[in-house]
Formats: structure tokens, C-alpha cells, sequence
């Protein structure tokens, strides 16, 4: 392994260790930080958001934090559906925002996807670290929404559920709806392998 690589794996492992713990506190807090104000309602939602997201995101970088789920997990079986459901919720519009905005360069996007035959099965495994590093941060945030519904902070628990809606689950849904999109091309590797063998 590459000392840039080796470097780059404990900066992120560090930033990673460093929003958990961060996240810790704020979970652990969360009851003390309930407030019916608009600015420190949102600050703390943005707060929660950020660093639960991040400490699953930087881990995801640095390590194969995907795998811990089963594989079936991410297998997609009604494709049809999920393009169709996604497309139902705005999931196109979010990836077109995504791409004007976050993922406008060229570069973080052939990161993704390089246009080859090994770039898509690349893209599918890229896909999978995407969708785990928000689907864990998300019920977390969905738990913390309850928590401050539960406590009557109800203005505090609508804007970390809109907050986490559009940074984790959107998201989880876009790399699903990928994976739909790559399942017919997928296939025609696998069989085109599979005849060949």
C-alpha cells in the first residue's frame, strides 16, 4: 500500500473517530439541547446532521464500512419499481441539484463512473459505500426527530427530519435507483461471463 494511500486512510480514520465521539456527545445531550428557537432549532438539527453524516462518510472512505451489511441488502429485485417510485418523489431533480451543485467536477464524477466496462461494476461498489454512510446516519437522525417529538419540541423535530430526508435519505434512494438503472447491464455482463466460461 502507498504511503499517500496508508496517510490518507488515518486522516480519514481520525476525522471519522473524531465526529463519532462528537456525535456521542450530542446524542447524549440531545435532551439538554431541545430549544423552542428558530436559530438554535436549526443550528442544532444542521449540527446533528453533520456530524452523524460525517462520521459514517469519512469511514466509508477510508475503510469498507459497506460490507458489514449482507450483500443481498443491495441487491435490487423490482428495478421497474424503484425508477418508477423515484421518480414519483423527485429523486432525478435531487441528482440534477447534486450535479450542479456538490458534484459538479468532472473529476469527483469519474471517480464514480469512468465510462468503461470496469468502471460500472466500480460504480456499483461506489454506489453501495454511498448508500451505507447515509442509511446508518439516517435512522439515527430518524431517532433523534422522535426523541424531540417525544419531548414536545416539535419545531426541533420537523426540522432534523427535513434536514436528514434530503442529506440521508434522498441520497440512500439515489444509489439504489442507480443500482436499478445498472441491473439490465448488470445482467448482460454476468450472462456474457457466465457463456464465456
Amino acid at each position: 500500500m502507498k504511503t499517500k494511500t496508508i496517510l490518507k486512510k488515518v486522516f480519514l480514520s481520525l476525522g471519522s473517530i473524531f465526529l463519532f465521539y462528537r456525535s456521542y456527545e450530542l446524542i447524549i445531550n440531545w435532551e439538554k439541547l431541545q430549544s423552542s428557537n428558530n436559530t438554535e432549532a436549526v443550528l442544532f438539527s444542521i449540527l446533528a446532521n453533520l456530524f452523524i453524516l460525517g462520521s459514517f462518510a469519512l469511514a466509508g472512505f477510508a475503510w469498507p464500512t459497506y460490507s458489514l451489511l449482507p450483500s443481498k441488502y443491495y441487491e435490487i429485485r423490482f428495478p421497474k419499481q424503484i425508477l418508477k417510485f423515484g421518480k414519483l418523489i423527485g429523486v432525478p431533480i435531487f441528482q440534477k441539484f447534486l450535479l450542479m451543485t456538490f458534484w459538479s467536477n468532472k473529476d469527483q464524477q469519474k471517480r464514480y463512473f469512468n465510462g468503461t466496462k470496469t468502471g460500472i461494476f466500480n460504480w456499483v461498489k461506489e454506489s453501495k459505500m454511498s448508500e451505507f454512510g447515509h442509511l446508518i446516519p439516517f435512522f439515527i437522525l430518524v431517532f433523534l426527530s422522535i426523541w424531540s417529538l417525544g419531548l414536545g419540541f416539535w419545531k426541533m423535530s420537523l426540522i432534523n427530519l427535513i434536514l436528514n430526508i434530503l442529506a440521508n435519505l434522498y441520497p440512500v434512494l439515489l444509489q439504489r435507483t442507480h443500482r436499478a438503472r445498472l441491473s439490465p447491464i448488470l445482467k448482460r455482463l454476468k450472462d456474457s461471463t457466465n457463456n464465456s466460461a
